[in-house]
Order: structure tokens, then sequence, then C-alpha cells
């Protein structure tokens, strides 16, 4: 696997870069906005990036990331700690968000749940689109692919094992993100809103004051 690594300071870079080789993938790293912007092409797995970043906003080059590779995943690195820095990278498109400092033990835990591919060999059809999930790969009617995120791909799913039965967000929070402590129902909102927007014939009905169901 081929992971960037985006982050200006050395010291994190170099035990990263030891971390994640010794665990056997291959590591690009770079520690400005327009590096990064050059170093990208398709065979990257994942992109690991700061968000303070001395020629850039890392937000902006996760978007730039979305726009040119929008399957890619990603995961912010960052000392920022609020959790509306959270939101705001959920919103952009990040697949996970972790605060420093932190061990690389982490990070590699991070990296392998979120590119571990699932074993069914089941290909899933509803309301016009088809999911492929041992390649985690959408199309619609037309079979054009639907480029949805690692977190979104996984709420798609969810809703699919758990077709017509109500879904607080509660439940969501606990299946989809672990029960991560800074994930709240805004960003539950719009990982449905995304989904909705990229696949707008799916039934996903909104349960006031609960969560969301989805029929059909």
């Amino acid at each position: 696997m081929h992971i960037l690594l985006v982050e200006d300071d050395k010291e994190i870079t170099n035990l990263l870069y030891f971390y994640l080789t010794r665990h056997g993938w291959r590591v690009t790293s770079c520690e400005t906005y327009q590096e990064a912007i050059k170093k990208l092409d398709s065979s990257i797995s994942i992109c690991v990036l700061d968000l303070m970043l001395p020629d850039g906003d890392g937000l902006d080059l996760l978007a730039e990331i979305k726009k040119q590779y929008p399957n890619m995943a990603s995961i912010i690195i960052s000392a920022k700690t609020s959790s509306l820095d959270r939101v705001k990278g959920f919103e952009v498109g990040t697949d996970d968000y972790i605060t420093k400092p932190f061990l690389p033990e982490e990070l590699i835990y991070r990296i392998s749940k979120l590119t571990h591919l699932k074993t069914s060999a089941e290909v899933v059809k509803i309301q016009d689109y088809t999911i492929n999930q041992v390649q985690r790969s959408v199309y619609d009617h037309n079979d054009e692919k639907i480029p949805l995120s690692t977190k979104e791909l996984d709420t798609l799913l969810y809703f699919i094992k758990n077709k017509g039965i109500a879904l607080s967000r509660e439940q969501i929070i606990a299946k989809i993100w672990e029960n991560d402590s800074f994930v709240n129902d805004r960003i539950i909102d719009n990982q449905i809103k995304n989904l909705r927007k990229k696949m707008p014939r799916l039934a996903i009905d909104t349960l006031y004051g609960y969560g969301y169901r989805m029929n059909g």
C-alpha cells in the first residue's frame, strides 16, 4: 500500500516514516501544500495530512485531493483539537481525524482499519444502485462509478443491512465511528446529506429527534 504523508514537522515525519515503512507500506513524504499536489497520483491509497502547512491550509489540500481522487482515503493528523475543527475536516471529506500528540501505533491501527476490505463477495443491488462489497465500489443505473468516502460507504452498507429498521444517531456512531467521543449528530447528518446528494434515488427517511431509516 502506498501512503502520502504530508507533515512539515521533520521529527514527526521521520518517526512516522520509520514505523509505516517497517509495517511494510510504501511512504512518500512531503512538507508543503505545493509539494503534496505535485506528488499526488493514482498509486496512492491513503493520504495522511497535517492541517497547518507552511504554504497553505490542509483542508484546502484535502478538498483538492477529493476533487482529483474522490476514492482516496484520508486521515487528518493535527494539533487542532476542537470539535469544530474535526467537524470541518469530516465535512471536507476526511475519513478519520487524529489529534496530536499520538502514538505511531495508533496511526497504524487507524490506517489498517480504514483500508481493510470486507470479505463478503455479495453484490448488493438497491434502488437502481449496485454495490460491490469486495471492491467497495458503488455504481448507478448507467454503470457509472459513484465516489464515496470510506465512512460514507460504511454508513451505506450499515443501512442496507438494516433496511426498514429505524437507526438512531447513537447506533450509527457506535457502529461506524466506534463511539468516538468527538463525533456528534452534525457529523452524522452531514454523512447522510452527502449520501443523498451522491445517490439521490436512495430512500433514506429522516426520523426527527431520533435518526434515520432506509426503505425500498
